[in-house]
């Protein structure tokens, strides 16, 4: 009786862990690092950038002109169906620098 009363918790203990450990992988803070080759992708074209695509309350946002302080619309492109890479740059904020590589993104992030 011992025996299994032991074995018992140790299981559930186990398992109590193992939830917290799936629930804090799920729930993580903070801006994840960005694989360097995407990040200089995207260096050094703010200057140029005619727009800029941001996440704006869940969904993808298109934004005018440098640093993309005028918003021009909202998609119904939802972020949180984005690959954690794409939301990362979003929160950043994308440069784009002509209206064809704008189409090109959008129809990249809705697909």
């Amino acid at each position: 009786m011992k025996l299994k009363s032991a074995l018992l918790l140790c299981l559930m203990a186990a398992a109590v862990l193992a939830v917290g450990g799936a629930w804090r992988s799920l729930h993580r803070t903070g801006a994840p690092a960005l694989p360097e080759e995407i990040a200089a992708r995207f260096a050094g074209r703010e200057e140029s950038a005619a727009y800029y695509l941001r996440d704006d309350e869940g969904r993808v946002a298109v934004y005018e002109g440098r640093r993309g302080r005028e918003k021009l619309a909202v998609t119904a492109i939802e972020t949180a169906n984005l690959r954690l890479t794409d939301r990362t740059l979003l929160r950043r904020g994308i440069p784009v620098t002509d209206a064809d590589e704008l189409l090109r993104l959008l129809e990249d992030l809705g697909s």
